[in-house]
């Protein structure tokens, strides 16, 4: 028999008051998996992760956590019994305790056979030598790292974050977050997170679920979310891009930088040509559509030029890998990577 996913949201809803925080939301998370819940402030992604947790009540729907239902049918499953781990951005740890003893207060009243995981899971996020100091005395990084062992040490069925970096600065953020990465693909834990980032939810989440006002627009691996947007919504959230509005003609979508296939979709349809950095190619004057650089942005492993087109009222930009030949004033051509060109429904 297949084994149920470790967690289902079926059909969920919730209302505070006249505010409809979601509306009919369905999620599947197979065992081991880690997903995002992608989105702007106030799309419901936090409220979910709170109605998982039992912190919160759905108005209607259900939560399964491995095939127990645990709410939306009969009583509620209160927080303590869903087996359970949740990590906020405050990581509420007991500054009179030692690292070792906040770890072990998750496992109170509990025995384990195999020893101490206090000590081991602090020392494979490379605590170990600070087991004795105590909370105020460690970095934000050390912090996060502690209240991630404190969660996962009890061996949850479930691992709930709720934007669990943005507390870190960019440096600390990212070598924190692949270190729980890893730590969470070493214990095999299955695990929901809450963000508004999408280069962190790209990072983290072997699939992502987009959020707005209260619903999941798409789920997917985040390659697929970012490539293959289903809306111009998407597309807008994964990366920011020039966009060109045209009608489908024969196929196609006339631009000033030449007609850019549309296929699939039917003749006189609103469109929006969607050009991000990797869809523009930069290339010497007569390569391609005449244009000029207004700007050139050093990034040290590439370098971004601004580019103005004309017959466009907003200037694309391209990406050249190192320092690049060119410089503000400089002319150039521009040529469009097929591959990377979004074309989909206008939605203004």
């Amino acid at each position: 028999m297949t084994p149920p996913p470790a967690l289902a949201i079926e059909d969920v809803a919730c209302r505070f008051g006249a505010v409809q925080a979601l509306d009919g939301v369905s999620l599947e998370v197979r065992p081991g998996e880690v997903v995002a819940l992608l989105g702007d402030s106030g799309c419901g992604k936090s409220t979910l992760l709170r109605i998982v947790a039992g912190l919160e009540q759905p108005s209607r729907g259900r939560i399964a956590i491995d095939g127990q239902v645990v709410a939306g049918a009969g009583p509620s499953v209160p927080p303590e019994s869903r087996g359970v781990g949740l990590m906020f951005q405050d990581y509420a740890l007991f500054p009179h305790l030692t690292v070792a003893q906040n770890v072990r207060f998750g496992l109170a009243g509990r025995t384990r056979a195999d020893g101490d995981p206090a000590l081991d899971l602090l020392a494979q996020v490379g605590l170990a030598a600070l087991a004795e100091s105590y909370p105020p005395t460690l970095s934000g990084g050390e912090q996060q790292r502690v209240a991630l062992v404190r969660a996962l040490a009890p061996r949850p069925r479930l691992l709930l974050l709720d934007e669990p970096f943005s507390n870190l600065d960019r440096r600390m953020r990212d070598r924190v977050r692949e270190d729980t990465v890893a730590l969470l693909r070493r214990t095999g834990t299955t695990a929901l997170l809450v963000t508004h980032d999408p280069e962190e939810a790209l990072a983290v989440a072997s699939r992502v679920a987009l959020m707005r006002g209260g619903r999941i627009v798409q789920v997917a691996s985040g390659e697929t979310l970012y490539r293959r947007p289903a809306s111009l919504f998407a597309a807008r959230f994964l990366a920011d891009a020039a966009e060109i509005p045209g009608t489908c003609r024969d196929g196609a979508v006339a631009t000033p930088l030449g007609p850019v296939p549309a296929p699939g979709f039917s003749e006189g349809v609103r469109l929006r040509v969607c050009l991000r950095p990797e869809a523009v190619v930069a290339g010497p004057p007569g390569s391609g559509t005449p244009a000029r650089v207004l700007r050139r942005t050093f990034l040290g492993a590439a370098t971004l030029l601004h580019l103005a087109v004309p017959g466009l009222d907003a200037p694309l930009r391209a990406r050249l890998a190192g320092r690049g030949p060119y410089g503000a004033g400089d002319a150039a051509g521009v040529t469009l990577s097929p591959e990377s060109v979004l074309v989909l429904p206008d939605e203004d």
